[in-house]
């Protein structure tokens, strides 16, 4: 099971998990218990700031105050939140100081970082292609906003990975802080319009013209044959998404249906960063699409709608065929998110017009590199539209490094996925003959298999995840505990991954959380490539456990 604290993968600095081996675990992790905080190495990035990110935003801000008389707060009341292009930098500042005071807000400063071509190091330095293209742009604000600057950096996904930051750390003494004779509080805009910085707008004109060997070159071909651009991960391509839209109704303030239970940051993220008004409907059930209907019907307006297919961490499916008809007849978007049910086992695209799919869970499978794709409908009536709009957005801010190892953990996707998919399914069975288990949620089986079945392709299977509610909060706890398999956020990983879902995604709105059924003790596992025999004791031994607990239901 490993320690408490240790990064997943065992070993790897660059690791998108962090094991947390034994329920309370989860507890202290969730109610930011300073003993359990204490012992984490890592965690998931976007809710855990990176060690070498946080290292990094130190040094700039020393530098920062190092070099510049103007700061109206000492280095030790100021942070730095760091971003690979311009344009994410300044929507973070103007996100800051649209929700600080005036104060506060004028202490919010937008400065670009680059590698210096005069510095005599530069010329002796044996650099990669990463370095010579690289970015930095730091937001330095005042340290109360922390919790808000936080907030911008976890719900947009547009902060620099790991690897970036890595990089960094290792050259810095290349980097140039630049126009420094500037005044602390005016606008950096100025500056940043007299330099001209790398393009990187032109990422798939360039793609398209050549350089076709390239990691990323190979991920958009595998991904889709049709309009992909790779993102840093699945919240960039949300955001993506998000200014489309914003792009495309100048005049109105967007309106954006959530059918279904979400990811966790989704809502947060449309509301709080772009201002959507959004709309819940979280059952995603037949009464909850009688009801989206019965609305639109009546006049009331929505620019998109967002589900998932199958839901996480219910694996309900919607009635997507369903859903698309009323998105051509009141001419709102529907963008899927599939990345449980990925594109290999389903054929969504016919019946939507964006896919939206984090390429950090199954399709990399390395939990160690972030990535997300938009895959657009050809047919789809807004095709023309979002396919302007997106080019228009779309900056290439995907680090070389981590495209390269998103490449290589890729190439055997669809072999690892349908090993994944038979463990599953074979475990679900398991579980379900066991009295100690209440449910078991997973596609095959469920009330929604219908309309799961009415995607899937001819050779598809039903995912590699699977959640589980167990008859007592007591045989939740034991069988966790007793499960000897990796613990920790996220899922899609080569190796079998058990969470305590609920109380990792909503601990501070669980009362909420369970009005949509997700219960506080429901145990979530993406099952991995182990051999079926060994995960099958696995599972024998923590069901065992349980029974220590009592037999009775309550």
């Amino acid at each position: 099971m490993g320690h408490l604290g240790e990064p997943l993968p065992p070993g790897d600095i660059h690791g998108v998990s962090v094991n947390l081996p034994k329920w309370e675990d989860t507890v202290g992790w969730s109610s930011r218990n300073p003993q359990v905080l204490a012992q984490l190495k890592t965690g998931y990035p976007r809710f855990f700031i990176h060690r070498l990110i946080d290292k990094l935003a130190e040094q700039i801000v020393k530098r920062f105050h190092t070099h510049n008389d103007h700061s109206p707060l000492s280095s030790e009341e100021t942070l730095a939140v760091l971003f690979p292009c311009q344009r994410s930098a300044d929507q973070c500042g103007q996100f800051l100081r649209k929700n600080l005071t005036e104060i506060q807000a004028g202490r919010v400063t937008v400065l670009p970082f680059c590698n210096d071509p005069n510095s005599p190091s530069m010329h002796k330095a044996k650099l990669s292609v990463d370095w010579q293209n690289l970015e930095l742009y730091a937001v330095f604000y005042p340290d109360s906003a922390f919790g808000l600057a936080k907030s911008f950096w976890q719900h947009t996904g547009f902060g620099i990975s790991s690897r970036y930051a890595e990089l960094c750390l290792e050259n810095q003494h290349l980097l140039s802080l630049q126009r420094m004779t500037t005044p602390y509080l005016a606008c950096i805009d100025r500056c940043n319009a007299e330099s001209e910085p790398h393009d990187r707008t032109k990422g798939l004109e360039l793609l398209a013209a050549g350089d076709i060997d390239s990691p990323k070159a190979i991920l958009r071909q595998r991904i889709a044959e049709l309009c992909a651009t790779d993102t840093q991960g699945r919240m960039a391509s949300l955001s993506n998404m998000a200014q489309s839209l914003q792009q495309h109704f100048q005049k109105d303030r967007p309106v954006v249906a959530i059918f279904g239970f979400l990811y966790v940051d989704t809502i947060k993220t449309l509301q709080k960063v772009y201002d959507f008004e959004t709309r819940l409907y979280g059952h995603a059930s037949s009464e909850d699409l009688d009801a989206l209907e019965e609305d639109l019907s009546s006049g009331r307006k929505i620019h998109a709608l967002i589900c998932e297919f199958p839901g996480n961490p219910l694996l309900q499916s919607p009635d997507l065929k369903r859903l698309h008809q009323l998105a051509k007849q009141h001419s709102f978007r529907l963008v899927v998110d599939d990345t449980v049910g990925t594109s290999a086992n389903l054929a969504l695209l016919p019946h939507c017009d964006m896919i939206s799919t984090s390429l950090t869970k199954f399709f990399s499978g390395g939990c160690n590199v972030m990535g997300g794709s938009l895959v657009l409908n050809p047919h789809s009536q807004f095709y023309r539209a979002m396919h302007a709009e997106l080019t228009a957005n779309f900056m290439d801010t995907y680090f070389p490094s981590d495209a390269s190892v998103m490449e290589a953990n890729s190439r055997d996707f669809a072999v690892r996925l349908r090993k994944a998919s038979g463990n599953a399914e074979v475990l679900c069975d398991m579980l379900r003959q066991h009295p100690a288990v209440a449910h078991v949620y997973y596609p095959k089986g469920s009330s929604t298999q219908s309309l799961y079945d009415a995607c899937r392709r001819t050779d598809g299977l039903y995912g590699y995840l699977f959640s589980v509610e167990f008859v007592t909060p007591a045989k939740a706890v034991a069988f966790y505990d007793a499960l000897d398999v990796a613990k920790g956020p996220s899922l899609g990983t080569n190796f079998s991954l058990a969470c305590a879902y609920t109380l990792l995604a909503h601990y501070n709105e669980l009362e909420w959380a369970a009005q949509y059924g997700v219960g506080e003790h429901l145990v979530r596992i993406s099952v991995g490539l182990e051999d079926l025999d060994t995960l099958s004791e696995k599972i024998t031994v923590a069901l065992n456990a349980t029974q220590a607990a009592g037999l009775e239901r309550e």
